[in-house]
């Protein structure tokens, strides 16, 4: 059969296994009714990048562009009419990025946020951002407020709370804080984030022996349902208040060095309303610090401390005890298998992704690692 004899089904269930912008505009070029089929391919895009490998994207709504010279001369609304986010890793127009009416902007890799520093933004569509430092564009009173999410490199607590100011209104925040000056939380004025319900903190910050500032972030978080703090460094973790949250539900916490468990049972007792708790790494919890963390922590549904070098099946006997005398429903993990976790909830992710699909913190990024937690995570409509 000639391939002009399909049906446009069949060529648009070819096309959909496309996954690069110049094949389909050499496609395109073959016939008005091939042109209408890769339009209609293209109305199902909704992630625009230029990494060639198209890594961590949903399968299957995103496309790969090759160059800048690629998308000039291209009204991109026509061509993307639902695109949602653009990633950049290499080069693009300036005024492609400042113009185009996208929700989500990922550049932590982008060559010219030195040119962006002499925009200010005002896109009311733009709402999440995924960028290596602080730039004018954003920080801003006009573009500031509009984002909802936020991750950011090269910051730490301190950095972002001189800034916090122009974000009233995020509700994801995400702060790598990578070989950055020491953090001071003696900082005026203190940052209010009402709205915020996601905060992940990674301290990548090796070689400096410090006071850990996430948690004194956290106390200005009302809402705050999720928490991510990975502590790299041995220093001080930093319990200056006894602010506590119960709103908290989920929290993980991944060590690289040695921590005790006084400070570990300091953290715990600010969120006594937890479901849901990973500790990974380090030697803070042992088999003798269960009983007190049950206690604790009454309406913990889910423990993982698979990578808890002190933790034993000890432990699953005196849970499995615990369960059956207190009329408590406990999964507890502290095997390095994960794939009981995953068989008991299966909706929570090991995949590693730049684009987390839903705004779920639960299934984006229970189960990671902090070098694996998604740069965004797009609301499902």
């Amino acid at each position: 059969m000639n391939i002009d004899e399909l049906p446009d089904d069949c060529l648009l269930c070819i096309f959909n296994h496309f996954e690069e912008f110049q094949t389909l505009l050499n496609v395109s070029e073959v016939c008005e009714r091939w042109r209408g089929l890769v339009l209609e391919r293209l109305r199902k895009v909704q992630y625009l990048t230029d990494d060639d490998e198209l890594l961590g994207h949903p399968t299957g709504n995103a496309i790969v562009f090759e160059n800048n010279e690629q998308l000039e001369g291209f009204k991109l609304s026509k061509w993307f009419p639902n695109l949602k986010i653009l990633d950049v890793h290499e080069d693009l127009d300036v005024n492609i990025v400042a113009n185009l009416r996208v929700k989500g902007l990922i550049l932590k890799f982008y060559a010219h946020l030195e040119v962006l520093d002499n925009i200010t933004f005002n896109n009311p569509s733009l709402e999440m951002l995924s960028i290596s430092r602080f730039c004018s564009f954003f920080a801003n009173d006009i573009q500031g407020p509009m984002l909802k999410q936020l991750c950011i490199t090269d910051c730490n607590v301190t950095d972002f709370a001189f800034h916090a100011e122009y974000f009233p209104n995020l509700e994801r925040l995400r702060i790598d804080a990578i070989a950055c000056n020491h953090d001071d939380i003696s900082i005026t004025p203190r940052p209010v984030l009402k709205k915020l319900e996601i905060l992940e903190i990674c301290n990548d910050e090796a070689y400096r022996r410090g006071s850990y500032r996430g948690f004194r972030l956290a106390d200005f978080c009302p809402a705050l349902k999720s928490a991510f703090h990975y502590l790299r460094n041995r220093g001080t973790i930093g319990i200056e208040s006894e602010t506590e949250n119960h709103f908290l539900e989920d929290l993980v916490l991944e060590f690289e060095k040695r921590q005790l468990w006084s400070d570990l049972r300091e953290i715990l007792k600010k969120y006594p309303n937890l479901k849901h708790l990973a500790i990974r790494g380090g030697d803070a919890i042992s088999d003798e610090n269960i009983p007190e963390l049950l206690e604790l922590l009454p309406r913990l549904v889910l423990i993982d401390i698979r990578e808890s070098e002190k933790v034993t099946e000890k432990s699953t006997k005196y849970i499995d005890w615990y369960c059956e005398h207190h009329n408590r429903s406990i999964s507890f993990y502290c095997q390095a298998d994960e794939t009981e976790i995953t068989k008991k909830w299966p909706h929570l992710s090991t995949k590693r992704v730049s684009i987390g699909r839903g705004f779920d913190f639960m299934k984006n990024c229970f189960l990671k690692n902090h070098s694996d937690l998604p740069y965004l995570l797009d609301p499902v409509e």
